[in-house]
């Protein structure tokens, strides 16, 4: 009892003494890593938003942040927190398996809370479900997870649902859905992939006790923030360059030495003193631009220019002149000369109407006197003359109407001849000069033309380039000219008199141009333009970079603020090197000796005392270990079954170490060993599962036998399932059934339990006891055939064949053919197994199991009477 509490002091000793440690370590970091140690000595996770909040931390104490108001952090730790880890959780059931190999659907395993034994000969389907878990749970050696190569198509995907338990509850996950689970990480799987890196490479320790896992937690946190940070700082490098900004630049200017001088020193303030950009500074600029291109282009071709220039001032001289005459029409003077017009043809049309249009006027005819009707009487006049000779007047007696072709009275001759007198009377010539004069100024109007800039042509397109403003402003007047003219042809039109406004073009424009062509002419003649140029050009390049300095100067801004922000922001320190220092040293004091400690006693648990030397080394956070044999690898030293000895061994020290492991999961562990390993290693295996679940896949019989055998001794629980490949397609599962042994199925007791329960239960669920009464009763047969016909001379788990048994072996024919017989009876009624015609497959009922129980126990009972016969 001394030797034990001592022991129990010393881990109470070394909890507190590395709690101390760390509290020490933790005191000592900056504000924002304590407030992450503090949330995972807590025992929480760190989420995003609780790296978010240590980031901002992080930039209040580089100064890239305002600083706020932060709680005090007292750190207390937490040792025997495992988060959300489960110490009392157990793997009960995997179910629904789809997707995987080719498995058999539709199947159960369930498991023993202690040791579970999967037995099936090799292809029977056990490396499918291995391949499953070695997926969903930790394994060094996790292979791909093969679909059914026999279908071409209609895969399934992978699909299986596990159920665990814990706190009263299960806990049904689906893989791989659920995967992200906790539960998921408290399991671990070791098989014959495992062996070689176990021993060929350095391993990390991927179970740790909570206080060293504190330093890997925190790391991982740390790099997160780091990433962070070297991100933002990214982003903002990744912005405009030094370079580009210089480049917005062309030339020398004032702008752009400011620009070139800019850094993490410059004050923005400072900057500002060449802003802004004024309505003033651009009129400036469009100016010596207009003028710099001018005396640019002159410069080229002087005398090409001059003559250019000339020819352009005689066009815009032809223009000036077009337009005068033009503008003639629409003076005052002129506009009053056509309402003279249009009111002296009202007053001569009136006169005329009174003097004789109304000796016309009769009932029989509409609208006599209108302009319809002295235009008819004027047509049928001329038309009338080219009836007759000359100097013979139409009508004469004996004459016919024009339009009727009837014969003229004299009445009518008397109204045509009356109507030819009143068309030639003084008032009706007024008239008609009246309106010749009209039809004059009308005609005058209508041949003005208003289109002097057509676009092909050269004043056109010289001002177009050098005074847009100017031609656009001509234009509009022209336009609005035309208008004019085309409201007083329509007063012309219907004699309405309207007051017409004087429109002229002023030709100011025109006086500027001409001057300027003169400056540009006699600077050309004179040859100033060289010194002209470069004053320009000086003048143009500084108003062009004031204004990009004003277009671009939130860049210069963000530019200066970014580089202020990434000088800070590389000030941080993440003392990564620190971390792994404390850890590793913490990991020598605490856990490195415990480790090395627990593979030297499992060597020895294991009969594997080979010499084998651990090297441990640290870094960022974790810890990693090597095997070494006289500083030799040991994969290239041992034998195969050595190997699998120490690689076992170093598997078990680890899963004990871990504070969150639940279960372990073998695959065939004892591959290329003797039977006295075999049996070590069961017993070792049986032993492990009084403290977590142990589940064993495996073919081999000898493991078998050793592990119930171990279980009986040791009083501990376990289940024993067979896996089998049926008509050619792996993976059913006989739940709690097994290879004969002898005190489990020597009689029918097995298929009677599963009897007795189908006789409770309804419909569905008695029909999967009865499919499993039929499997243990195969299994009678089985253990019949080993154990009473032959005596267990020959056994399928044991090497050693047992030839004293021989003198109580009796049997004769008829129990041959009777136990042959009951035997395929038994199997007709098992799904999947191959039937003969004589025994079909036949579905199963209640009657059917008891009836077939009867018959083994009648064929038990007559081999045991021939025994006593024969004695």
């Amino acid at each position: 009892m001394k030797k034990i509490a001592g022991s129990i002091e010393a881990v109470v000793l070394h909890a507190e003494t590395l709690e101390t440690e760390i509290k020490k370590f933790v005191d000592g970091l900056p504000y924002w890593e304590k407030y992450i140690a503090d949330i995972i000595l807590k025992g929480s996770t760190i989420s995003d938003d609780i790296i978010e909040k240590a980031y901002n931390f992080l930039l209040e104490e580089l100064k890239l942040k305002a600083v706020t108001t932060k709680p005090e952090i007292t750190i207390n730790y937490n040792l025997g927190n495992s988060g959300s880890y489960k110490h009392d959780l157990q793997f009960t059931k995997l179910e629904n398996v789809e997707g995987v190999n080719a498995l058999t659907e539709n199947q159960v395993i369930d498991f023993c809370p202690n040791l579970t034994i999967i037995y099936g000969a090799n292809g029977s389907g056990k490396s499918g479900y291995v391949r499953l878990l070695k997926n969903a749970f930790y394994s060094k050696a996790p292979e791909e997870i093969i679909k059914n190569i026999h279908l071409e198509n209609s895969h399934k995907p992978i699909n299986a649902k596990f159920t665990f338990h814990s706190n009263g509850t299960d806990i049904p996950l689906i893989y791989p859905s659920n995967s992200a689970s906790v539960e998921f990480e408290q399991y671990a799987v070791f098989d014959g992939k495992s062996v070689a890196l176990h021993l060929d490479r350095i391993n990390e320790l991927e179970f740790r006790p909570a206080g060293l896992g504190f330093f890997a937690n925190f790391t991982e946190a740390i790099k997160k923030v780091e990433i962070k940070l070297n991100t933002d700082i990214a982003n903002k490098q990744s912005g405009y360059t030094l370079d580009d900004l210089i480049g917005l630049f062309e030339g020398g200017s004032e702008f752009k030495t400011v620009i070139q001088n800019i850094s993490d020193k410059t004050k923005i303030d400072d900057l500002k003193k060449y802003t802004p950009f004024s309505d003033e500074d651009r009129a400036d600029k469009t100016k010596i631009e207009k003028q710099y291109d001018e005396l640019l282009l002159a410069s080229k071709g002087k005398e090409k220019e001059i003559t250019t220039f000339e020819g352009i001032k005689k066009i815009l001289g032809e223009n000036r002149k077009h337009i005068e005459a033009i503008n003639c029409y629409f003076e005052s003077e002129y506009l009053s000369k056509i309402t003279t017009a249009i009111n002296d043809w009202v007053n001569k049309e009136a006169i005329a109407k009174a003097e004789g249009i109304e000796n016309f006027k009769t009932d029989k005819i509409l609208n006599i006197g209108t302009a319809e009707w002295k235009d008819f009487i004027i047509s049928a006049g001329q038309f009338a003359k080219n009836q007759k000779e000359e100097n013979i007047v139409y009508p004469e007696n004996g004459d016919y109407c024009l339009l009727c072709h009837q014969p003229l009275s004299e009445d009518a001759q008397k109204l045509i001849r009356d109507y030819w007198t009143f068309i030639k009377s003084v008032a009706e010539e007024n008239v008609r000069k009246a309106q010749k004069k009209l039809d004059n100024l009308k005609v005058a109007f209508e041949k003005l033309t208003f289109d002097l800039f057509p676009a092909e042509n050269i004043l056109t397109v010289w001002l177009g380039e050098k005074h847009p403003a100017i031609l656009d402003h001509i234009k509009q007047k022209l336009a609005e000219q035309k208008a004019l003219a085309e409201y007083i042809i329509s007063d012309i039109q219907t004699k309405k008199v309207n007051t017409r406004n004087e429109t002229k073009i002023s030709f100011t424009d025109h006086d500027n141009i001409e001057a300027e062509i003169d400056a540009l002419i006699q600077m050309l003649r004179e040859n100033k333009q060289s010194i002209q140029l470069e004053k320009f050009l000086k003048e143009k390049t500084r108003l062009a970079h004031k204004e990009k300095f004003n277009t671009h100067f939130s860049k210069f801004e963000k530019y200066i603020n970014n580089q202020v922000w990434i000088k800070n922001a590389k000030k941080a320190n993440f003392g990564k090197r620190k971390i792994t220092e404390k850890e590793k040293a913490l990991c020598d004091k605490f856990f490195n000796k415990k480790y090395i400690d627990t593979f030297n006693q499992e060597c020895v648990n294991l009969n594997g005392s080979f010499g084998i030397e651990i090297n441990h080394t640290g870094s960022a956070g974790k810890s990693y270990r090597q095997l070494k044999l006289k500083g030799n690898n040991p994969y290239a030293i041992l034998s195969e079954g050595e190997q699998k000895v120490i690689a076992i061994a170093d598997f078990l020290s680890e899963m004990q170490l871990s504070e969150v492991n639940r279960g372990i999961i073998f695959d065939d562990p004892v591959t290329s060993l003797d039977e006295t390993r075999k049996s070590e290693i069961a017993e070792r295996l049986v032993k492990e599962s009084l403290s977590k679940q142990v589940i064993i896949f495996t073919h081999d019989l000898i493991l078998v036998s050793s592990l119930i055998g171990a279980c009986e001794e040791s009083k501990v629980s376990s289940d024993v399932h067979w896996i089998e490949k049926l008509e050619n397609k792996p993976g059913t599962v006989w739940l709690k059934n097994s290879p004969s042994f002898e005190k489990l199925y020597k009689k029918s007791g097995k298929a009677q339990c599963y009897y007795d329960e189908a006789t409770k239960l309804g419909p569905e669920q008695r029909e999967d006891k009865i499919k499993n009464g039929f499997a243990a009763l195969r299994t009678s047969y089985e253990s019949l055939v080993v154990f009473d016909l032959f005596k267990g001379v020959v056994q399928r788990f044991n090497e050693r064949v047992s030839v004293d048994s021989l003198s109580n072996v009796f049997f004769t024919t008829d129990i041959r053919d009777d136990l042959l017989n009951s035997f395929y009876q038994c199997c007709r009624y098992m799904e999947g197994h191959s039937h003969s015609d004589k025994y079909a497959y036949k579905k199963p009922t209640l009657e059917n199991l008891n009836d077939e129980i009867l018959r083994f126990n009648a064929i038990k009972n007559k081999i045991a009477n021939l025994e006593k016969t024969n004695k």
